[in-house]
């Protein structure tokens, strides 16, 4: 068991209560003391482990929300396939989607990812298929929205780049998406890379993909897979098509 002692402000931790003394005859929780404490400050701790005590310096930093509050003025991220939209949640983009309102609009299994997400990969991500671009190839699947990605093919999905990597790589004959609420998702993996483009077209779409992916997938995928890509992507004489995010209209989501 490991015990921890305050030694700024001389603020001793209640083992029983997880309390400090604030006032005279006052006690408050344990995180006033972390919430006084402002980003990149220092703070002093004496840890009581293994029958040892030790002093720690520890700088004060924010945590890591799975679901970001906002994104730092970065183009949001998307990654289009056969008119599958996908795109990470943050705070920006549930508030796009369902109003100021949205902690009570969003999907409860979104909501529940906002509030008590934990972070357990440094690049981890909630993808969610954000919505689909009707087509052919896509048919009897329009009006899944704003459902989180699980797998494709079998292989998890942590971030946006790593699902955008398992797509191009796709060599089965199928490609499987497997979501939220127990659905699932399966195209013809050949035809629904001939229909991008198309879709794309019909929906004046300059772009399949955010700028920062093009580069991260181009790097990262090798040999004679390049080729493939680029042709996926959008290539014309060796300029890579990649812009901002689609300009699609959309109505503020109700609650699923």
């Amino acid at each position: 068991m490991v015990r921890y002692t305050c030694v700024h402000r001389e603020c001793a931790l209640t083992p029983n209560t997880g309390t400090v003394p604030f006032r005279t005859g006052e006690r408050v929780g344990f995180a006033h003391l972390v919430s006084s404490k402002l980003v990149g400050a220092t703070a002093k701790l004496r840890v009581w482990s293994d029958r040892k005590e030790k002093t720690m310096t520890l700088t004060v930093s924010a945590p890591k929300r799975l679901v970001p509050v906002h994104i730092e003025g970065r183009p949001p991220q998307y990654f289009i396939h056969a008119g599958l939209v996908f795109t990470p949640v943050t705070v920006p983009y549930l508030r796009a989607e369902y109003g100021k309102e949205y902690e009570y609009e969003a999907p409860v299994k979104l909501l529940d990812r906002l509030l008590h997400g934990q972070v357990d990969h440094p690049d981890a991500q909630i993808v969610v298929l954000s919505q689909v671009l009707a087509a052919d190839v896509n048919i009897g699947y329009e009006d899944i929205v704003n459902t989180s990605v699980l797998a494709i093919n079998g292989s998890p999905v942590r971030n946006l780049r790593e699902l955008v990597q398992l797509v191009e790589k796709c060599k089965d004959p199928f490609l499987r998406v497997d979501l939220d609420y127990g659905q699932m998702i399966a195209l013809d993996t050949v035809q629904s890379r001939k229909a991008t483009r198309a879709i794309l077209e019909t929906h004046s779409i300059a772009a399949r993909c955010s700028p920062d992916l093009v580069s991260e997938l181009l790097h990262d995928v090798a040999g004679a897979a390049n080729g493939a890509v680029r042709d996926s992507l959008g290539t014309d004489g060796g300029h890579t098509e990649a812009g901002p995010a689609p300009a699609i209209e959309r109505t503020p989501r109700r609650r699923r």
